[in-house]
């Protein structure tokens, strides 16, 4: 963020590996932390949270687009649902049953997505060791290795 323009330019070219040629100039900069955040209900009568309205993910491996379409197909079923039986869409009792889908599952994810960023964070020899070990039976093992990729890609919860 302190950097002079020309220094940082360079380090982003160098950081991108040059894939989007030479960076001629930049603007001004921002820092914006990568957390995570989730709500604590995800409805009120008449309101629902989805997406990113409801829960924040750190971007490791690009899980929150895949928990906000989740979420979205979720609800809209349960709006379907409700709408097929004659019950008001914005009915806290149908809200509800879409929270309860999904909360969860979305805290699940989180906690498993914060606990790869601390396990690749990690530099002691033995965690550096063990992950690697981790990394390998996941790759050994196609049965699990499907399931993983499959739930990282929201076809499977």
């Amino acid at each position: 963020m302190k950097a002079a323009d020309v220094e940082f330019a360079t380090r982003l070219e160098r950081a991108f590996e040059s894939r989007l040629g030479r960076i001629e100039a930049v603007g001004q900069r921002h820092a914006i932390p990568l957390k995570q955040c989730h709500a604590t209900r995800y409805v009120r009568p008449g309101l629902a949270l989805a997406g990113d309205a409801a829960h924040s993910i750190h971007p490791l491996a690009g899980q929150g687009v895949n928990l906000g379409l989740l979420d979205i197909k979720a609800l809209t079923c349960e709006l379907l649902r409700a709408q097929q039986r004659g019950l008001a869409i914005g009915d806290i009792s149908v809200l509800r049953r879409y929270q309860r889908q999904r909360i969860s599952h979305n805290l699940a994810m989180m906690a498993a997505m914060e606990s790869f960023k601390r396990t690749f964070a990690a530099r002691r020899p033995e965690a550096i060791w063990a992950r690697g070990r981790a990394l390998k039976l996941a790759h050994d093992l196609p049965l699990l290795k499907h399931t993983l990729a499959r739930i990282a890609m929201g076809l499977q919860v």
